[in-house]
């Protein structure tokens, strides 16, 4: 069996499709299907070698059409493409986030947040039981026996640039450097200055790392982009502060603020020139809650409770067993 992938990555679209679209393949190849991702030629420097690169999406049409499952993580597939897409090939997954490209027909469609779709989705997967974890969050989730560090990602890009100036306004507020843990993606904006500011200031980072359980396992609280490390870092039980840095992230803050295990502080809508005001809401949101120990302990169970890192195995469960034999 065939699985086709189509997401792309760079610094401007992030690194979160294609991390969850790999959680999704792994849990495919588990079943013994044959999986790849179709990556748009322009961001090949952030894909691998054996992708399968296009030039165009008729391209991509016209590979779909040999698949036996499409699934299709990306933003700029509006209702009309994703039609066009379906006519090319029905066994179609379309990952979700906003609902709020119209109606359009998909056999899946997988949204790890509570949304209604219309009867055009033949099978709906929402909720955060479908939430797409790497395997290594399918790990028990054991605590770490007394977590004590902030936790600072602000995903594989960091687009926005958020973290060094975190960093400069946790420092001026002295908070102490020795709690602190910055996890930088491979590919984050300005992350040789990051680097460069944690080496003299003896500040713990590290850039670039496969597997960020172990980090997350020490953590006491976190302070993180609001993408699919949303889910990760609820999994583990992370109290954290988000800072919202797409659009595309603000139907999963609206739904998992309220249920209090989190807080956040948006970015993406304010002038570079004005975010310094938003950092500093931000620094001051995580020191009262650093003190906060019985909202820690709360929030915890919250987020304990949310997800349990199986998200990828039900969903390539449900998939494969449509193609089982009677």
């Amino acid at each position: 069996m065939k699985l086709l992938v189509r997401a792309d990555a760079s610094v401007e679209i992030g690194m979160g499709h294609r991390v969850r679209c790999q959680a999704l393949i792994f849990a495919f190849q588990e079943l013994g299907w044959q999986c790849q991702f179709v990556v748009d030629r322009r961001y090949q420097p952030f894909a691998a070698p054996d992708d399968y690169f296009i030039d165009d999406e008729t391209e991509f049409f016209s590979a779909a059409e040999q698949a036996d499952v499409v699934v299709l993580d990306h933003y700029g597939y509006h209702a009309d493409l994703i039609a066009q897409l379906y006519s090319h090939q029905s066994n179609l997954l379309v990952l979700d986030d906003m609902n709020d490209r119209g109606e359009f027909p998909t056999k899946w469609l997988l949204n790890p947040l509570q949304q209604a779709y219309s009867k055009h989705v033949e099978c709906p997967l929402t909720g955060s039981r479908y939430a797409l974890l790497r395997p290594t969050f399918r790990q028990q989730n054991d605590s770490h026996a007394s977590p004590e560090h902030l936790l600072i990602t602000l995903g594989g890009t960091d687009p926005l640039a958020l973290t060094l100036p975190i960093l400069k306004t946790l420092l001026a507020s002295n908070f102490p450097t020795k709690y602190i843990q910055v996890l930088l993606g491979a590919n984050a904006k300005h992350g040789d200055q990051v680097v460069q500011f944690c080496l003299e200031n003896n500040i713990a980072f590290e850039q670039g790392l496969a597997d960020v359980r172990p980090l997350m396992k020490q953590a006491k609280m976190a302070i993180s982009a609001a993408g699919g490390t949303l889910f990760e870092l609820a999994c583990m039980g992370v109290p954290t502060v988000f800072a919202q840095v797409a659009d595309n992230q603000t139907r999963s803050l609206e739904q998992h603020v309220p249920l209090g295990w989190c807080r956040s502080v948006r970015f993406d809508n304010t002038p570079e020139g004005s975010r310094q005001a938003r950092i500093a809401q931000l620094v001051e949101e995580v020191r009262c809650r650093w003190a906060d120990n019985e909202w820690q302990q709360e929030a915890k169970k919250i987020a304990h409770s949310l997800v349990d890192g199986d998200g990828a195995n039900r969903v390539a469960r449900t998939i494969n067993s449509y193609f089982a034999v009677p």
